[in-house]
């Protein structure tokens, strides 16, 4: 591994993976043969100044040209300062790596954005090498701080079928908004109704599916205060799989998250609890690199 040195596992954020993980310096010989990714656009999103050999050799043409637009982001002769663009590089897989493994994720999206933003505004190489070692310490920092969890902490948030749900949401009103759409149907009985895992205080919380077979479908959770009987949508989504339940969530209403395989890595997606519904807050691409590092990219921020 290229970054830490003392713990057993990591499971990558959402523990989408578990791997095992002996933790040395980084390693900044990579910047001149790579870090083994599956795509050009992966592999220069994290280093601007790979050879361009490296590329060519393993993504063709298309991928030198990639890489070139890449470039064009930043000062000219940037590459020829091998100090600037070792430091450009680590800044970038490190804070990938936190994007990906950190336990408050959309938190730390909007700080290693706004460090970006600043970064982009650099016309000149001596304004990279001035602002980069600060922000590496910064990432670095919060990476070794990242908690660590295991397998057995993953919780999703469906736990089982309601019991006589006709009789404990006797006051559902429906159809529930997309339910005709989603559903093919608007009656009660094109539903399922579960309980979850999480908990919020003072009030009673079903997730409800479209009835399929189809691992993916559309899902929404309704809550029902103690002083009301009548059932609110407080999220809902045209095509999730499982919902999880985020560890350590800092807040009343957990932070949620849902994960789906592509052919560029695991899509993970963030909800967060406001404005009384969830709503998507964040989204990037998980894969690992061939040291089996967690990275994230294509971080989008509704």
């Amino acid at each position: 591994m290229l970054l830490k040195l003392g713990r057993l596992f990591i499971v990558v954020f959402g523990l989408l993976f578990s791997v095992e993980a002996v933790y040395a310096q980084f390693d900044r010989s990579l910047l001149k043969v790579g870090v083994g990714l599956p795509s050009a656009f992966q592999e220069t999103a994290l280093n601007p100044c790979i050879p361009e050999s490296v590329i060519k050799s393993r993504f063709g043409q298309s991928g030198v040209e990639l890489l070139r637009d890449t470039q064009k982001q930043w000062p000219a002769n940037m590459c020829e300062n091998t100090q600037v663009a070792s430091g450009l590089f680590e800044w970038l897989y490190i804070s990938s790596a936190l994007q990906a493994q950190t336990d408050r994720p959309v938190l730390i999206s909007r700080l290693i954005k706004t460090r970006n933003n600043g970064l982009a505004l650099c016309q000149t190489v001596d304004c990279l090498a001035e602002r980069l070692p600060r922000m590496i310490e910064w990432a670095q920092t919060n990476l070794d701080r990242t908690a660590v969890y295991r397998e057995s902490d993953r919780m999703q948030v469906k736990s089982e079928l309601l019991s006589h749900p006709r009789l404990s949401l006797r006051e559902l009103v429906l159809p529930l908004q997309g339910q005709y759409e989603w559903c093919r149907s608007s009656t009660f009985d094109s539903l399922d109704f579960h309980t979850v895992n999480m908990k919020v205080s003072g009030k009673a919380l079903v997730l409800v599916k479209c009835k399929t077979s189809e691992p993916e479908g559309p899902t929404w959770i309704i809550e029902n205060a103690s002083n009301s009987k009548v059932w609110v949508p407080i999220m809902s989504s045209q095509s999730l799989s499982e919902l999880y339940i985020l560890p350590n969530s800092r807040y009343t209403y957990p932070t949620l998250y849902s994960q789906k395989k592509l052919p560029e890595g695991i899509r993970v997606t963030f909800f967060e609890y406001g404005e009384d519904l969830y709503q998507q807050k964040l989204g990037f691409t998980i894969n690992v690199d061939a040291s089996g590092e967690a990275l994230a990219f294509d971080i989008q921020m509704p």
